[in-house]
């Protein structure tokens, strides 16, 4: 059972902040496109790992991965889920070098992957669970214009909260992957736990530390900098990247930056996640019974 299912989920680039606007018009997947997207799909629903783009079109750039995405959000529309908001990728300069891009990357969050703080987390449909610390910006009116910086951009948002990312790395190698694979592979977006309270006025988000526990051992911490060293900033710059590729901010649609501490991975057992002044989000992760 794939995560659709559930309780609700190359050639070197230069820059991921490539001319994507035409994204937005209708261009028919190619036989390539489609045999990719049938596989993507089938290995989802099969809970098995899926090969990554680039294997069968390895001179495919960011224009063509971020179509590709768009397809894939289609098929999951129709099918009745909807797009509550955005995820990025990239979102460190060591990051970005180490795919050779320079521009975060961009994925779809969908309604149906939401779960809010003391839920249970099944690992039916995961092929490789994992966690990332977060922060999520919900939006009170929409954005139509790249933002110039973070500043402007903080009167559009109407509350900051903290968010428990839990993506599949499902690539047929989880340890091998490039940009353009992770943009068709909508950035691994599958469940996300969000927590219940909003930003306290005033706080610092970059001196925000940031730790998560399971079964009471801790696993990783870290502060808001770590997103490309300004969280506000990481938001503008996120912000652009959606709009280039043809897509829009609404009002009520939540946008999580980068990653705080380690990525780890997720194993059943009770999580805490204390985001200090932003409270903290528990939850469970149980196993996927036989």
């Amino acid at each position: 059972m794939g995560h659709s299912a559930l309780i609700r989920a190359a050639r070197p680039l230069a820059t991921a902040g490539v001319a994507i606007a035409a994204l937005a018009s209708c261009v028919a997947p190619t036989a390539q496109d489609r045999a990719y997207l049938a596989g993507f799909e089938a290995a989802e629903r099969a809970a098995v790992p899926f090969a990554p783009i680039t294997d069968t079109k390895p001179r495919i750039d960011l224009r063509g991965a971020y179509r590709i995405q768009r397809q894939l959000i289609m098929r999951r529309v129709a099918r009745g889920d909807r797009v509550a908001g955005y995820k990025g990728g990239l979102m460190s300069q060591a990051s970005l070098r180490s795919r050779g891009v320079t521009e975060p990357l961009v994925g779809a969050l969908f309604g149906s992957g939401r779960l809010d703080s003391n839920a249970l987390a099944s690992l039916c449909g995961y092929r490789k669970a994992s966690f990332e610390l977060k922060l999520g910006f919900v939006f009170a009116r929409p954005v139509k214009a790249p933002p110039a910086d973070g500043a402007t951009l903080a009167a559009s948002v109407a509350k900051v909260v903290p968010v428990v990312d839990l993506p599949d790395i499902a690539y047929r190698n989880p340890d091998k992957y490039s940009a353009v694979d992770m943009v068709a592979a909508n950035v691994s977006a599958a469940l996300y736990i969000l927590g219940n309270e909003g930003e306290p006025r005033g706080l610092d988000l970059d001196a925000l530390k940031v730790s998560i526990s399971r079964d009471g051992q801790p696993l990783t911490s870290g502060s808001g900098r770590e997103s490309f060293g300004d969280q506000w900033d990481s938001l503008a710059r996120l912000v652009r990247q959606i709009l280039a590729s043809g897509r829009r901010v609404s009002v009520g649609d939540l946008v999580i930056t980068g990653k705080i501490g380690d990525r780890g991975w997720l194993p059943p057992g009770n999580y805490r996640a204390d985001y200090g002044p932003l409270g903290v989000v528990d939850f469970a992760v149980t196993p996927c019974a036989a």
